[in-house]
């Protein structure tokens, strides 16, 4: 419908309709309540007429391309006027369903003018969302009529994931202050290095470390830097099967799977190192050849951005075999995954001791809190008594998992979702700094 009668066009009928409730008191009066009928319908006839028409209006929305989970983003909706009219109007804006947003918009658009109007938006999802048409209202010059539009403004935007872990890396990066992470400092123990660059001495500093020269020429206390050799290799192997599917706080495992991928990407390739992705399920999902230049960055944001779970089981023999595949040369391979027992988990170990002959495996599991709750709970019930003897022996069985990776030549770590990202990044410094590679 085009148009609908608005309260007020309701109210003056409403008032009609009980004046001719009158007309059983006082019949006479009929010629006169006729005529002000008349002469209403007249009005309101008029009061269409001379509305702007539809055409009149042209509206726009203004909606950034990209946004990050968690993030307010301003959306604005710019209307047009091309009538001589003033048109009161209200908006509402076909958002996509899984972004938070106000409900209405109400505002005033001066005669051959335009008004822009703002709300925010917030996406608790990664991925590609589309936007769908505005609906507009607005009242006729005497309040009688609502006039309904709809512009077309189909538009898709992607949601990538939180970037505020890494902002806050290089924010405590700068300050040398990365310990507020969780991320260590790494003592070199072998390897080739080279020099970076000369620091004045922090305490804590390694005092074999200091440049006596540099010292001397400066007044001040001033260490070598030193780094890893650069150009090695690192391929993140991204599970997005059922187990990361579970949720904690509302953010699943594979979320905080893919911020720390992201973060570990970010890091490796400001070093000058290649990352390489590959994404996984029960069949391989993406494929990103290992590169060192900048645009991989976005390459592999673009690649993990819309990366949804399935409900499949992971497949972790067919990645292994095909990251050997591709990939044949001696990596830092690092694996984002979760398990449940040691059964299930017999194949995938196997694998991993294949893969640990070739490359070196940091293992990164994303343990489940519900678990360790069960385990640590006062039993109260029968039911709740079976509920802790189960997650004590599947606590076990996954201690025993990690182990048999440990004993195979691997790295493992076992961290809660929400804090997984430091120890891969102690990991990976451990593995260039360290001399794992």
């Amino acid at each position: 419908m085009r148009f609908a009668p608005s309260r007020r066009f309701l109210l003056v009928i409403g008032a009609l309709a009980a004046a001719a409730l009158a007309l059983l008191i006082f019949p006479g009066a009929w010629p006169a309540l006729l005529a002000a009928n008349l002469a209403f319908l007249l009005v309101a006839a008029i009061d269409l007429a001379i509305t702007p028409r539809l055409s009149m209006l042209d509206a726009e929305r203004l909606a950034p391309p990209r946004m990050s989970v968690a993030n307010e983003q301003r959306i604005a909706i710019l209307v047009k006027n091309r009538s001589g009219a003033r048109l009161t109007i209200r908006i509402r804006d076909a958002a996509p369903p899984e972004f938070q947003s106000e409900a209405e918009l109400t505002g005033v658009v001066p005669p051959f003018g335009e008004t822009r109007w703002e709300y925010a938006v917030t996406s608790r999802l990664r991925g590609r969302f589309a936007w769908g048409p505005i609906y507009l209202r607005y009242w006729s010059l005497l309040g009688l009529w609502e006039r309904c539009a709809l512009a077309e403004a189909p538009s898709e935007t992607r949601v990538y994931p939180n970037l505020n872990l890494l902002e806050r890396y290089h924010l405590l990066a700068r300050s040398d202050r990365l310990s507020a992470l969780g991320i260590r400092r790494v003592r070199f123990r072998g390897g080739s290095t080279e020099f970076e660059s000369l620091r004045e001495y922090s305490f804590g500093d390694d005092v074999r470390q200091l440049d006596w020269k540099a010292t001397a020429r400066r007044g001040r206390l001033t260490v070598r830097l030193r780094e890893a050799e650069r150009n090695q290799t690192v391929l993140l192997v991204l599970d997005c099967g059922r187990l990361m599917n579970a949720t904690e706080n509302g953010v699943s495992k594979l979320d905080h799977a893919v911020n720390a991928a992201l973060l570990l990407a970010h890091v490796a390739l400001a070093r000058g190192d290649r990352v390489g992705l590959c994404t996984f399920s029960g069949k391989v999902q993406a494929w990103l050849v290992p590169r060192g230049n900048t645009a991989q960055n976005r390459l592999i944001g673009d690649s993990l951005f819309d990366l949804a779970g399935d409900f499949t089981e992971s497949d972790h023999g067919r990645c292994l075999r095909f990251v050997a595949a591709r990939h044949p040369k001696r990596s830092l391979l690092v694996v984002l995954t979760d398990f449940v027992d040691a059964t299930t988990a017999a194949d995938m170990v196997a694998h991993l001791q294949l893969a640990a002959r070739r490359h070196v495996v940091l293992f990164a599991a994303l343990k489940d809190t519900f678990l360790e709750q069960a385990a640590a709970l006062k039993p109260q019930t029968d039911r709740e008594g079976f509920r802790k003897a189960a997650a004590i022996e599947l606590l076990r069985e996954r201690r025993e998992v990690l182990e048999r990776i440990r004993r195979a030549g691997g790295h493992a770590i076992d961290a809660a979702p929400g804090d997984i990202a430091p120890p891969i990044i102690n990991g990976y410094l451990e593995a260039m700094f360290g001399g794992w590679l």
